[in-house]
């Protein structure tokens, strides 16, 4: 078996390439060359894609997701290993996040078909979000990078910004219209809990899940990002949800901050959310 390998070689939980190659050469896999994630990576990747040649994306659900989108809708494979500090996709779809036991058992598997969404061009393997937590992701991140404050202060901060600045949507969802100051929009079923879990058990499904606040009170909203800063899922508490295909988000401003599989970009508007039902080829 031969594959390339996407990896992130400046991260600090990146495996050495030359221990990948003693694994992937234990379980008889040959890597054909190895591609840094980063300008100009997707150039590099044409090819191998044009080729239709499986692409293993070794790091965190944003290196995976990076990837993913590339792949998703052609003949190559996705081959998600994990190695970054969050791993869900690869956890949702029950890949040992053990390296070498990852690697090990591609050998036995055959590749298979996963649902990837969509927004405006950006594919997404997990989950997106607009509103409060974007906003005071950013702003943390800023607070943080500049050792300005540790991670409970900065989420007070920036907590505190996007109470006092939050802005109201306009949602369409199977023809209803609502306003919300955030929502939470998911590839396949997501669904809380014991203690405010979220979960994804299966990525096959062809739904989108949301997850969109109603509520106009500024104490709710500043539960809802401040737990959404701190990891916690409790502010899902105050959340209807819904499981639709598509999803359009309208608003006045031409752009919005919109996070997504732990990223945070810029988009046009309006946006629209969409589920793309077995899209991605994938062994793992």
């Amino acid at each position: 078996m031969k594959m390339v390998i996407v990896d992130n070689p400046q991260s600090g939980s990146a495996i050495p390439r030359q221990e990948l190659r003693e694994k992937c050469a234990r379980a008889g896999i040959e890597i054909e060359k190895f591609v840094a994630i980063g300008d100009g990576f997707e150039n590099e990747l044409k090819p191998v894609i044009q080729a239709g040649r499986p692409i293993a994306a070794i790091g965190g659900d944003g290196t995976v997701s990076a990837v993913a989108g590339l792949v998703a809708g052609t003949e190559s494979t996705l081959i998600p290993l994990p190695g970054g500090t969050l791993n869900h996709f690869t956890k949702d779809l029950d890949i040992p996040q053990d390296i070498d036991e990852a690697i090990a058992r591609l050998a036995t598997l055959s590749p298979r078909s996963i649902d990837i969404a969509e927004v405006n061009g950006t594919f997404l393997i997990n989950n997106s979000s607009i509103g409060l937590y974007p906003t005071s992701l950013r702003g943390r991140d800023r607070l943080e990078s500049a050792s300005i404050l540790g991670k409970w202060s900065a989420a007070i901060v920036t907590s505190w910004r996007a109470f006092v600045s939050f802005k109201t949507y306009r949602v369409t969802i199977d023809d209803e219209t609502f306003e919300t100051p955030f929502i939470f929009i998911g590839n396949n079923r997501y669904e809380l809990g014991a203690a405010g879990a979220i979960n994804r058990t299966r990525l096959d499904e062809g739904v989108l899940t949301v997850y969109a606040a109603r509520t106009q009170s500024r104490l709710t909203l500043l539960k809802i990002a401040f737990f959404a800063l701190l990891g916690h899922d409790k502010q899902f508490d105050e959340f209807e949800e819904f499981f639709p295909v598509a999803v359009t988000i309208k608003t006045d401003h031409a752009e919005l901050s919109v996070s997504h599989d732990g990223e945070v970009c810029k988009l046009r508007t309006p946006l629209r959310y969409a589920i793309h039902p077995k899209a991605l080829n994938i062994l793992g």
